[in-house]
């Protein structure tokens, strides 16, 4: 029976991870060792390894190697360096057959990292996706570089990754698995207004910004126009603190400033992802930077206000606008998306939701592979193919 080694380090990731780890559990096929850590251990991000515990996983090993206050960028790469050391030691002492992981953080860069010096086996979902204004664009495309089967959410992600030079093979279509359970999330929290703080059935947008990468604008510009785009906001707004990046306490610093002066706000330091969810499916409209704006939205009818460049490049649904970092442009587009007709055209379609994503993952994941076909990877290139 293979063991394979579920890793989660942020919200993000473990939004997409749940589903399947949850389904895995009960794979007969199946050794799960789920190893949580990074941000999931900061108070500052509200020490979400507990609500992993709440959703009936078991932590197998906890990685902790974030500090609690300081996210410059020297601090974030000397993490990276503790992270990978972290894993070695992890790996060596679980010797797992595949590694599972999802997204594009940096902090996964240290997973696979010490994979590939272990020659484990790595299985990633979430290559081939484009977001033109984060490094984590960059993070995406080097895992996929080191990864040994791949995962992806749509067929034209695929076709990128075979234009980089994975086998066929290799890549399957899965769909996103964090959209797998969204309806169940929906309704397992009936109190949502009463666990957001307000009134029952009252109106509210649900806001989440993250800081940008590759702007032209500083982080404190950033923050500052998105913060403003808020004030043409009436209705209470629930606020989510960032992703832990570069210049996120910065962006935190910014946003209790302005809750402390603006009594509709409510900033949470993560709503979980049951709550969230949850909140989407009740929200007027959403307001920022993230990517469930642009993946889980969608099959909430939910409208969104995309601001800036973090997301460009990635495949939305119709619920979408998309505006630059600029105040005027952010007060044009919540007129468009609060307009009535808006969402009323909104027909839930997603482009990422397909029926068979888990059991698609949980195929890939017990399908017999000779470890050392798994690890010696051939490059295809594309210029042969012409």
């Amino acid at each position: 029976m293979p063991v394979v080694c579920f890793v989660t380090l942020s919200r993000s990731d473990y939004a997409s991870m749940r589903p399947v780890a949850l389904a895995a559990m009960n794979e007969p096929a199946l050794q799960v060792r789920l190893i949580a850590g990074g941000s999931h251990c900061l108070e500052r991000h509200g020490r979400t390894i507990e609500q992993i515990r709440r959703d009936g996983l078991p932590v197998h090993h906890i990685a902790e190697f974030l500090n609690e206050s300081d996210d410059s960028p020297s601090e974030l790469a000397a993490a990276y360096g503790r992270a990978t050391v972290e894993f070695v030691r992890i790996f060596t002492a679980q010797a797992p057959d595949l590694i599972f992981v999802i997204g594009d953080r940096w902090e996964m860069l240290a997973v696979v990292s010490a994979a590939s010096m272990l020659q484990i086996p790595v299985v990633h979902h979430s290559g081939g996706d484009i977001t033109q204004g984060s490094s984590d664009n960059q993070t995406r495309y080097v895992l996929t570089t080191l990864a040994h089967l791949h995962l992806v959410a749509l067929p034209a992600h695929r076709e990128r990754l075979l234009h980089m030079g994975e086998e066929a093979w290799r890549v399957t279509t899965t769909g996103e698995p964090a959209l797998a359970a969204l309806a169940d999330y929906a309704v397992a929290v009936p109190d949502v207004h009463q666990r957001l703080g307000l009134a029952r059935d009252e109106d509210f947008v649900l806001a989440t910004f993250h800081p940008t990468s590759f702007d032209e604008a500083t982080p404190e510009r950033q923050v500052s126009v998105f913060l403003q785009g808020l004030n043409q906001v009436q209705q209470p707004i629930i606020l989510t603190a960032p992703n832990p990046d570069a210049s996120s306490e910065l962006f935190l610093e910014h946003f209790k400033a302005y809750v402390a002066e603006h009594p509709n706000v409510r900033l949470f330091e993560s709503l979980g992802s049951q709550l969230y969810y949850a909140a989407m499916a009740k929200a007027k409209f959403m307001l920022g930077n993230s990517s469930s704006g642009l993946w889980e939205s969608a099959s909430f009818r939910l409208p969104v206000v995309n601001i800036g460049s973090r997301q460009q490049g990635r495949v939305h649904g119709s619920n979408v606008v998309n505006c630059n970092l600029d105040a005027a442009a952010i007060t044009q587009a919540i007129a468009e998306v609060t307009h009535p007709e808006f969402r009323v055209r909104l027909t839930g379609d997603n482009p990422y939701v397909r029926p068979d994503t888990v059991k698609l993952i949980l195929q890939c994941l017990t399908t017999p592979y000779n470890r050392a076909t798994l690890l010696a990877k051939r490059f295809i290139d594309p210029l042969t193919l012409l």
